[in-house]
């Protein structure tokens, strides 16, 4: 006697089969809000810095990595673009000199700051960046392990 599933129950098991299949392998690049990023991450990003596609691993060719993100010092009051700026600038400067210029070498520093607009949204976090010096793409980890 053959076995009759219930449509119901096939269509569920159809549907998740094919969502099975959909899922993204752990090693898929992965598009995040830029205020996601974490220590580590290598990225690239779109024109207006908005948006982070995270690559599934550094040995993927990739823009930047994040070498650090720490809140601003400059308390709760959105502190204005050029102090953001400025703050950045000595905190990543630091971070940067602390890789030793071995590690540096064909690299060059860069930050994010909060925006007025994420700042009212509660992001207060200073990005520190690396990125190849001409521009180019990166392909492996430029920072330590637990930076």
């Amino acid at each position: 006697m053959a076995h009759r599933l219930p449509a119901t129950l096939l269509t569920a098991l159809l549907a998740g089969a094919a969502l099975t299949a959909c899922t993204a392998s752990p090693d898929a690049p992965r598009m995040v809000p830029i205020t996601e990023l974490s220590a580590g991450d290598c990225f690239s990003s779109n024109a207006e810095q908005t948006v982070a596609t995270i690559a599934g691993s550094c040995g993927t060719p990739h823009l930047y990595q994040v070498l650090s993100i720490a809140p601003s010092e400059l308390g709760e009051d959105f502190p204005g673009e050029e102090a953001l700026t400025a703050e950045a600038d000595a905190r990543c400067a630091a971070d940067f000199a602390g890789l030793g210029s071995d590690a540096t070498a064909g690299l060059t520093a860069l930050h994010l700051v909060p925006s007025e607009a994420s700042w009212a949204e509660g992001d207060r976090d200073l990005a520190c960046l690396v990125a190849s010096s001409d521009g180019a793409e990166l392909t492996g980890s430029h920072v330590p392990a637990g930076s």
